[in-house]
């Protein structure tokens, strides 16, 4: 079993009700995510004294590694390292001696003897999302009219396999094809997946050791002082020079932390077009040589729109790492069904579809499984975001300042690696670049 990362020890320190006259910290950074901890290295390397308040009882955000459940790893959240050459985890990753690997081309279609066919499809809408965000790139600077179409408005149905291809990229972002946003997922940037074996949640959590981190801290309200913020917490009050918010989107939509003064009226908007997805994961363990697939297969099949354009079905990564654990990933308004079903109606789904693929023999070596459910989670509220048709410009306004001393990072603020762990670390940097600009 991992052991948990260490954390430095903030026991000793009383926040308190007390009425603060000086600063505490020169920086308090909200959420201990990738973007969080990214944040508070980057500030404590400056020399900037920092603390890192986290409302839950673990680091890592939407990224963690459950080692109890199947007694392997088991990412309940993040598990692909997306975009290898500019993945921003790779590098510590390997630093930390951990087993990281590129994840092999072992894909397969059910239903294929081919599966370059699928693939073939995908490159094919690939090419049409590209020359669509041209054409309406080339519409709203000629027009100054904004133009951004959905996926679903561009996707045509040219084959039997063209809603799978196109369910691929529904996948990437968490979000039916007719709520996603031509031009943001164009502007995603992609490349080869690495996976690690000792799982990714593992990875962001062992970068958090050492840090000033004060878990079951949740923060209700941050305010803008003439010299600095005061930010209340669950257990007392913290005054410091400036802010880094890194919690997610759906938290700041929903107003579990209030701000005062209030968040700008364009940021209220953003936020109404950048919102949380929804992306979960159906753990399955099976006994043995269960599945007849290489360690790593992501398996998908023949899936087709109901009247909503919606796909009931999603895809597998079956012996994940070379055990016996296979994860059903599903996304979108399907997964949110599932999830609002119950954990069994999710892990049900997976294993009667991979009856429907390998026979009977299957459930007999079932051993247990585990569903996720991220839009219940009460610090998150759904999987990462994605932006909705018309909301692609919005991220940049999501990454502004606030007040002048309130600082916002995590995977929402990135232009070109949204929806990624990578994404969330690069853009907790760049805040905290921002905050050591501002305070000397």
């Amino acid at each position: 079993m991992q052991a948990t990362p260490e954390i430095v020890s903030w026991t000793t320190l009383n926040f308190g009700a007390k009425t603060l006259n000086v600063c505490d910290f020169d920086v308090v950074v909200v959420g201990a995510g990738a973007a969080g901890i990214a944040a508070t290295r980057a500030l404590k390397s400056a020399g900037l004294s920092v603390v890192c308040v986290e409302a839950s009882n673990r680091v890592g955000g939407r990224t963690h590694t459950d080692t109890e459940t199947f007694g392997v790893p088991f990412d309940v959240g993040a598990h692909w390292m997306h975009t290898e050459h500019v993945n921003a985890l790779k590098e510590p990753g390997l630093a930390l001696g951990l087993d990281l690997y590129a994840a092999p081309d072992n894909s397969t279609t059910y239903g294929l003897e081919d599966d370059a066919v699928l693939w073939d499809e995908v490159d094919e809408i690939h090419t049409a999302i590209t020359e669509a965000a041209r054409i309406d790139a080339e519409i709203e600077a000629n027009t100054g009219i904004p133009t951004d179409r959905s996926l679903a408005d561009i996707w045509q149905n040219k084959g039997h396999w063209s809603f799978t291809a196109a369910m691929a990229f529904a996948l990437s972002i968490g979000r039916d094809l007719p709520d996603t946003s031509l031009r943001d997922i164009c502007a995603w940037e992609g490349g080869d997946d690495w996976f690690c074996r000792d799982g990714f949640g593992h990875l962001v959590a062992c970068t958090a050791r050492g840090l000033p981190i004060k878990l079951n801290t949740p923060v209700t309200e941050i305010k803008s002082l003439a010299d600095g913020v005061e930010i209340t917490t669950a257990t007392g009050k913290i005054k410091a020079r400036s802010v880094v918010v890194t919690v997610s989107v759906g938290v700041l939509a929903e107003d579990i932390i209030r701000f005062d003064p209030p968040l700008e009226s364009d940021r209220r908007a953003a936020l109404e077009l950048i919102t949380m997805g929804d992306y979960n994961h159906a753990g399955l363990l099976f006994r043995p040589g269960a599945l007849p697939v290489q360690p790593d297969t992501w398996l998908t099949y023949h899936l087709e729109p109901d009247a909503n354009g919606v796909a009931r079905g999603g895809g597998f990564l079956c012996n994940i790492s070379s055990t016996d654990l296979t994860s059903f990933e599903s996304s979108g308004s399907f997964s949110r069904h599932l999830q609002d079903a119950g954990p069994e109606s999710a892990i049900e789904h997976a294993l009667e579809t991979l009856v429907g693929f390998f026979g009977t023999t299957v459930r007999k070596a079932f051993i247990k499984g585990h569903a996720t459910a991220w839009r219940n989670e009460p610090y998150v509220r759904g999987s990462y975001a994605g932006a909705k048709p018309g909301g692609y410009t919005q991220r940049a306004i999501l990454r502004q300042s606030h007040a002048e001393r309130v600082h916002f990072a995590g995977e929402a603020t990135h232009p070109s690696q949204q929806c990624s762990v990578s994404g969330a670390h690069l853009e907790g940097i760049r805040a905290a670049e921002d905050v050591i600009a501002q305070l000397r």
